[in-house]
């Protein structure tokens, strides 16, 4: 599990305990609901990292301290534009030229209005679970809300996220 994340938590959690509320942002992405080729250490780290949000959101039932993990899907950045251009890139990554020309990039801005909504307590009823810019998680509304509650979904108890797969070529 990347160790940025866990020591970040470890530093802010205790002040939003003592204040009893909070939200924490565990940012996830590709890998972590389905696999790709030559994916197996990010996408590991990745699923594990919703793993980890779970489980925090877990520990902190009751303390105010609400844990959201997040996808913000495939932006273009500074990584995938290396990722297109290296040597390596094209060898191990041959699926994101195409997603790219698929359109299938995500604008930066989406996951910066689902970051500032989670924190708004919009989702609150969702900590715990995965969000995906991507996805369109930002048009959930109060019924498709509680039918992930109600179903446990987006989460890896059940067996992982619903069964489509927004990346996939």
């Amino acid at each position: 599990m990347p160790f940025g994340t866990f020591n970040c938590c470890r530093a802010a959690l205790p002040g939003m305990i003592a204040r009893g509320r909070g939200r924490v942002i565990v940012m996830t992405g590709g890998g972590t609901a389905t696999s790709f080729p030559m994916g197996s250490g990010y996408a590991t780290s990745k699923a594990g990292l919703l793993r980890f949000a779970e489980c925090v959101a877990d520990t902190l039932v009751g303390t105010g301290v609400l844990v959201f993990a997040m996808d913000p899907g495939l932006v273009r950045t500074a990584m995938t534009e290396r990722q297109l251009e290296s040597e390596s890139g094209r060898k191990y990554l041959t699926d994101i030229p195409r997603l790219f020309e698929r359109g299938i990039d995500v604008p930066p801005t989406l996951a910066a209005r689902l970051s500032v909504e989670i924190g708004a307590g919009r989702f609150d009823r969702l900590a715990g679970r995965m969000l995906m810019a991507a996805r369109g998680d930002l048009d959930l509304d109060e019924a498709a809300v509680e039918t992930i509650v109600a179903s446990d979904l987006r989460s890896l108890r059940v067996n992982g996220m619903p069964p489509e797969r927004p990346y996939a070529p």
